[in-house]
């Protein structure tokens, strides 16, 4: 249940549990203390955001030695945000993510807050909110921006954007838009989207109070500023490839050789003659061209000792590094070989395609598909659907007009289905559509959003008319 209530929330609420984006652009973060005695500098080692890789280390005004430093970097910061907040003794640091928190891993809770580099308290959305996820949608941070801001005027999406706001906004409404979160005199003010403010002082971590706007707006009303930031714009790296080692060598072609094996190339058609034997890696390139190595997987038939060897042994082309920047994060580079031999290489390959026949086959009538429990018809994905979908995202589904608009839900849920019940690899539920005539996932995962859409609208039985003519025009 968590998996599939995890994708939902990531692609259709406004607060994101597990969201990540990945952008060809990076920046380096400087933030100011409010009395600017103080100041952070965040250099991230990735392009992924929200992302703790990377390195922050705070200073007094004026020096050039950090007073300290913390092993994670600060990114989704903008001039404006305000989210991330700097104590005016240097020693405290706040971070809020309203976007792509994950509750689950320390420093990408919704806040997190630091002490001389330590990290002294984590707060999730529902501790500062009460919000529960599975009845209601809401946010960190307060949004306004749709209802109040002239996008025409403000020349939203260029260069010249400025914001300007519509005609006859409140005052309210006009602070809240710029201001959700602000410090003051070493206190952070909050406010959600249930337009509440939550207080926090920075001294200790802790949570003050919380009070609803309305109530402390004139407390407030002109204690609200905008942090000093700037951001330094580098260009991410794109290593499609794992760089060569410094003296020009091609890193597959060097391991190929250690191994005794060939390189495996899909593209001249090696997918369907020969077995392939892989492994995964990541880990840091450093600027002295070394590389640590932080995850190694994927190696069955591999000699796990040699690849680690190799590594760090060996040194590695760096021109890609950005400037100011002293190590880079590769996520996941894939290497493939097969046999030397071709024929032993064909061999390995025809017998890896029987096992895998009958692999599918068994697939096509079990129950449960790696621990998962595989429905065997339309009316039992409703049924699981009914147990595993969050109260909140089947009322919002029951509430859309016509069945037609479930297709919100097709890069979501919809690859969550495909996927987890073997629409894509084989399963009893595919065998079920197949058996009708349906043979893309995306008309089967389409199917079962459709009909479901009229279950939540009490009509139990509208599958049974696609049932009883597969062929019929639904979408």
């Amino acid at each position: 249940m968590r998996l599939i209530t995890l994708v939902l929330m990531t692609c259709f609420v406004a607060i994101s549990i597990l969201g990540q984006s990945y952008s060809s652009v990076v920046h380096i973060v400087t933030v100011h203390s409010q009395n600017e005695n103080f100041f952070l500098v965040s250099i991230p080692y990735d392009n992924e955001s929200p992302s703790v890789r990377g390195v922050t280390r705070v200073f007094a005004r004026g020096s050039s030695s950090p007073l300290y430093t913390l092993p994670r970097g600060f990114d989704s910061v903008n001039y404006q945000s305000n989210n991330l907040i700097l104590s005016d003794d240097g020693n405290t640091i706040v971070y809020l993510l309203d976007w792509g928190a994950n509750e689950e891993e320390e420093g990408l809770r919704s806040i997190s807050i630091y002490n001389r580099g330590e990290l002294e308290k984590s707060y999730t959305l529902s501790e500062i909110t009460g919000c529960d996820l599975k009845k209601e949608r809401c946010s960190l941070v307060y949004s306004n921006f749709d209802e109040v801001v002239d996008k025409e005027k403000s020349n939203i999406g260029t260069r010249q954007y400025k914001k300007v706001f519509k005609a006859g906004v409140s005052d309210k409404e006009k602070f809240l838009s710029d201001y959700p979160i602000f410090t003051n005199n070493d206190v952070v003010y909050l406010t959600d989207s249930k337009r509440t403010v939550h207080r926090f002082k920075l001294s200790d971590a802790r949570l003050l109070d919380s009070q609803p706007f309305t109530e402390i707006y004139d407390e407030i009303k002109n204690s609200g500023r905008f942090n000093k930031v700037s951001l330094e714009r580098i260009e991410a790296p794109l290593f499609r490839d794992f760089p060569n080692t410094l003296v020009g060598t091609n890193v597959k072609l060097a391991l190929s050789k250690i191994f005794g094996m060939k390189q495996f190339v899909s593209s001249s058609g090696d997918d369907e003659r020969y077995k392939r034997y892989s492994f995964t890696i990541s880990g840091y390139l450093m600027t002295d061209g070394s590389f640590e190595l932080t995850e190694l997987d994927s190696m069955k038939g591999l000699p796990r000792d040699s690849i680690v060897s190799f590594f760090a042994q060996n040194r590695f082309d760096t021109t890609l590094i950005p400037r100011g920047v002293d190590r880079w994060f590769l996520s996941r580079k894939h290497f493939h070989f097969r046999k030397a031999n071709d024929k032993v290489a064909r061999q390995e390959r025809q017998e890896e395609l029987r096992v895998q026949r009958m692999e599918r086959q068994n697939r096509l009538v079990a129950e449960m598909v790696d621990g998962r429990y595989i429905p065997k018809d339309l009316p039992d994905t409703f049924e699981q659907l009914d147990k595993e979908l969050p109260e909140i995202t089947r009322k919002e589904m029951k509430a859309l007009k016509a069945r037609s608009e479930m297709i919100v839900y097709h890069h979501g849920l919809g690859t969550w289905l495909r996927n987890n019940w073997g629409l894509w690899g084989g399963s009893r539920l595919q065998k079920y559509f197949t058996d009708k005539g349906i043979r893309h996932p995306d008309d089967m995962s389409g199917i079962i959003l459709y009909f479901y859409w009229d279950w939540l609208q009490g009509d139990r039985d509208k599958w049974k008319e696609w049932e009883r003519d597969p062929k019929q025009k639904i979408f």
